[in-house]
């Protein structure tokens, strides 16, 4: 998989991390062959390094919350798109809009 895509999968995972009840992650629960949270085997097989893991799930879900809350200030023909966040992320740039 592409480091893009690596690193989305990270920063779900993150975001929805505070809300999850049944399930640990995107593969839900762990089995004896695979963790519940893709970022675990991500982390494990070494696919990103683990200061950008830790980055993402550290800073990206702030961040997206913040970018979300400003665009929803600006007037929707205005209004940044979530694929211009998603650009600066996976360039390393996570700021507000």
């Amino acid at each position: 998989m592409p480091q893009w895509c690596l690193r989305l999968i990270v920063l779900i995972e993150a975001r929805a991390e505070p809300r999850l009840r049944t399930v640990e992650g995107l593969w839900r629960r762990s089995t004896k062959t695979k963790p519940g949270r893709i970022t675990d085997f991500i982390r494990a097989e070494r696919l990103l390094p683990e200061a950008e893991i830790d980055a993402i799930r550290r800073d990206a879900p702030t961040e997206l919350v913040r970018f979300q809350d400003a665009a929803g200030l600006v007037p929707v023909s205005e209004r940044p798109t979530m694929e211009e966040w998603l650009e600066s992320f996976n360039a390393g740039r996570m700021e507000a809009a």
